[in-house]
């Protein structure tokens, strides 16, 4: 099951490369222009596109690879712990880096209203999901 998602997130890089190439040509000066910055939008579709394919092809070949030693290896408690601790220094560090970037962008004027709610909201929403986690495993133990 876990093979198949990375195919299919592959599979949507590779649409949102070709999504992005077309959106270039004159051809789509309709798609382009629903757009505040049509210039960019191609150059938006294809980055995204590359992140998802290098995603899903490292992935796939990362698992397709792997040893039964190393299978063990990554089912070790120990590692799992360790791979929980530093994911939870990451997203300390996010949110910090989140909300200093907010606050600059939006005294320094590059943000509308509209995308700075809209990051707040996403802002809140992953820090709620935090606590709900933090009490469900307080809730368990």
């Amino acid at each position: 099951m876990k093979n198949k998602a990375l195919w299919i997130l592959t599979f949507s890089g590779i649409v949102l490369i070709s999504f992005g190439i077309f959106v270039t040509f004159p051809v789509a000066n309709e798609i382009r222009s629903i757009f505040i910055h049509p210039d960019l939008v191609s150059i938006a579709i294809i980055f995204t596109g590359v992140f998802l394919t290098f995603s899903g092809v490292t992935s796939i070949s990362s698992e397709r690879f792997k040893t039964k030693a190393q299978e063990i290896e990554e089912n070790d408690e120990r590692n799992i712990k360790i791979n929980q601790f530093a994911k939870s220094k990451a997203f300390d560090c996010m949110s910090i880096l989140f909300g200093i970037g907010l606050l600059f962008l939006a005294l320094l004027g590059y943000m509308n209203k509209v995308s700075f709610f809209f990051l707040i909201g996403l802002y809140f929403i992953s820090y709620f999901y935090f606590l709900y986690q933090n009490w469900l495993i307080r809730k368990a133990i």
